[in-house]
């Protein structure tokens, strides 16, 4: 028992964290070379797709940023062409409203000039607000790819408040560890019972063996004896078939049948306390 607890910190402190320093009473934990291998793969896959989507995320705030930026300057540039026109217009007014003799010569020059700019000027504004216009556009395409990854984003969060965290992993598999312990310290008390009740019997078997080789000797020792009895009786002419003994006469059946049927039972127990530590070494 000990050196499978030594192994399994062995293993839990070559794969993971050193977590006993934290909690000196935590049972470590056991994991396979295919399960470290799977967990490592999906923390660096989560980790990857994160970075990801807060790549993207960031991306379409920078470009939200810049178009922002670009409708605040086109907006600026718009309110200039306003005060422009609102000022050539003004011009306009007074050249219009100025005597016919004066608005001859140079001034109507500069009242072609004036109508020019003007129209220079709204055709400017006709492009800008076409521009505003598109830019508008852009904007709200980037702010429903961003809304479309805020959701995203929203659902991975959601998933992964759902599913366990690390800490309430390692607590549940180290519940289970508790558990599978305690019933490996219960089978390995009972494969000791079984053990130690295996070698009570040996020793029974040990026992009646010799009682066996006791009898076998006694037995040899009394036909030895009764034969010659029967010998000496038949030179004095008082033999009789009732005291003729094989020498080579064995046990009787029910004591050697007795013998088998122990050695039968501990073989049997042998074989089944053999197979359930090998169940559980596997």
């Amino acid at each position: 028992m000990a050196g499978l607890l030594a192994w399994a910190a062995d293993v839990v402190g070559a794969g993971g964290p050193n977590t006993e320093q934290d909690d000196p009473n935590s049972i470590p934990l056991i994991f396979t070379p295919d399960q470290q291998r799977y967990a490592q793969q999906r923390e660096v896959m989560l980790q990857e797709e994160n970075s990801a989507h807060e790549k993207a995320i960031s991306d379409c705030e920078n470009k939200v940023k810049e178009k922002l930026q670009e409708s605040d300057l086109l907006r600026r540039k718009l309110k200039e062409l306003d005060l422009t026109e609102k000022s050539l217009t003004a011009k306009l007014e007074n050249v219009q409203a100025a005597p016919d003799a004066i608005r001859s010569g140079k001034i109507g020059e500069n009242l072609i000039q004036s109508k020019s700019n003007v129209e220079d000027a709204e055709a400017s504004e006709s492009v800008l607000l076409e521009k505003l216009e598109n830019k508008k556009k852009e904007l709200g395409a980037l702010e429903e790819i961003a809304r479309d990854l805020e959701k995203k984003w929203g659902l991975i969060q959601d998933n992964a408040l759902k599913q366990p965290s690390r800490a309430q992993r390692e607590k549940l598999l180290d519940i289970q560890l508790h558990s599978l312990i305690e019933q490996l310290a219960a089978k390995q008390a009972q494969a000791e019972g079984l053990v130690s009740e295996i070698h009570l019997k040996e020793m029974e078997l040990e026992r009646l063996n010799a009682l066996s080789k006791r009898l076998e000797t006694s037995t040899s020792e009394v036909n030895a004896a009764r034969n010659r009895f029967a010998g000496s009786s038949s030179e004095k002419g008082f033999f009789t078939s009732d005291y003729i003994v094989d020498p080579h006469n064995k046990l009787p059946y029910h004591t050697g049948g007795r013998i088998e049927n122990l050695q039968s039972q501990m073989l049997l127990r042998s074989a089944f306390v053999l197979y359930i530590l090998a169940l559980h070494i596997l």
